[in-house]
């Protein structure tokens, strides 16, 4: 599956609430090493025991550094990319700190420390960042500061790089990991909210569809028609706008749920009252898309797929261009699949007598421009007429013997 937007800002919402607690857990893991570090180091001097070389003022220099680090980030309130990098720079602080005064020869391990803390983070730039400066930072502190001289020559600088190195490897696997951990999660969790849309969608299409037999199918082929159209067009490059088209043509109708069954199903000719309860119908399917949250982007093409492209169509009468592509669409999805099926008033008429209806209202009804690419796959919506048919027929059959 390809990053939507939607994803692209899920996971970029997911780092950053994932920085801020690695750099929260990074600071707390440290402040207890150094509290540790300075009472195990305290107890030896005091009771002078000859098991410790480490030097009191830099680890007390460094919990203060913790200190104005910690509340910094709170008093400034930090985002939480500034906060990593200022936490993975107080990490480096800590250890050039640890390698000068731990007092043993192996304190250069202590700078191993900064790719494992960096890959923490997830992020590749980072990770080789910091790596290369605690990199630079070893050679140079071990070659000009060596904890015990005269020991500090070419194959110990490369055995240390060589070390580092592979560690630092580590971690890039580390990252790869946590990469995919992240790509894996919100890929669920986009997968399960579309579920869920769809799962919405076709409860309320059922709860239409249910009140007029002759409906049965009606939302999902004006989707189809609808998809096989817009793939056509520029604007729809973009799979996230195709599907929002493909729900928006399922719910086109959802406003006929408050529209009693006698009027739906009349066979004869409708009241002026019963026309214009009709005519309500994508003001009310717009109003219960727009009160849910999940389902609000589909409004346009719910609310205005009546609207006809010389401004005589309902409910607002918005004209050419004014109206959204999506209902531009919808409407001729919607007019192609009506009388192409049977109803209750009508029979229906063939897809070729269908397609010179919509060329007859090109201009008037639609979107000049829709209809002279729809010539272009007229093919595509045939195919998807004959699909639908065989499912009509088996229902009609199965209401037959119910």
């Amino acid at each position: 599956m390809l990053p939507t937007t939607d994803k692209l800002i899920m996971l970029g919402n997911y780092y950053k609430i994932h920085n801020e607690q690695v750099s929260t857990k990074i600071l707390n893991a440290t402040f207890f090493y150094l509290l540790l570090s300075i009472v195990w180091n305290s107890a030896f001097l005091l009771f002078g025991l000859p098991f410790s070389r480490a030097n009191l003022f830099l680890l007390l220099s460094c919990l203060g550094a913790w200190f104005i680090v910690v509340w910094g980030k709170r008093l400034l309130r930090l985002s939480a990319n500034v906060s990593m990098h200022l936490v993975l720079l107080f990490m480096i602080l800590v250890v050039c700190c640890l390698y000068f005064g731990s007092g043993y020869r192996e304190a250069w391990g202590f700078f191993l420390l900064i790719p494992l803390i960096s890959g923490f983070y997830g992020d590749r730039y980072v990770l080789i960042l910091y790596s290369l400066l605690g990199l630079v930072m070893m050679i140079f502190v071990g070659h000009q500061y060596p904890i015990v001289s005269g020991i500090f020559d070419s194959i110990d600088l490369s055995n240390r790089i060589l070390l580092y190195i592979i560690i630092a490897t580590f971690s890039h696997l580390l990252l790869k990991q946590l990469n995919q951990l992240y790509e894996a999660q919100v890929t669920t969790i986009m997968n399960s909210a579309d579920a869920s849309i769809r799962q919405v969608v076709k409860t309320f299409i059922i709860a239409v569809e249910a009140k007029d037999a002759y409906t049965f199918g009606h939302s999902e082929r004006v989707s189809k028609y609808a998809i096989e159209l817009a793939r056509n067009l520029p604007e729809y490059r973009d799979k996230k706008k195709l599907q929002s088209l493909y729900l928006s043509g399922l719910l086109h109708d959802i406003g006929k749920i408050n529209i009693p069954e006698q009027v739906l199903t009349k066979s004869g000719a409708l009241t002026k009252e019963e026309y214009e309860l009709i005519k309500s119908h994508p003001v009310v399917g717009g109003r219960m898309v727009e009160k849910l949250p999940m389902l609000g982007s589909l409004k346009p093409g719910v609310l205005y797929h009546h609207e006809k492209w010389d401004g005589t169509g309902y409910p607002t009468g918005i004209k050419g261009e004014e109206i959204p592509l999506d209902a531009r669409i919808l409407a001729i999805a919607d007019v192609f699949d009506a009388v192409t099926s049977k109803r209750s008033y009508r029979e229906a008429i063939t897809p070729e007598e269908a397609f010179e209806i919509i060329e007859q209202g090109s201009g008037t009804h639609f979107d000049p421009y829709l209809v002279d690419k729809l010539r272009e796959i007229k093919a595509k919506w045939i195919e998807v007429y004959n699909e639908s048919s065989n499912e009509i027929k088996e229902f009609e059959q199965l209401t037959e013997f119910l």
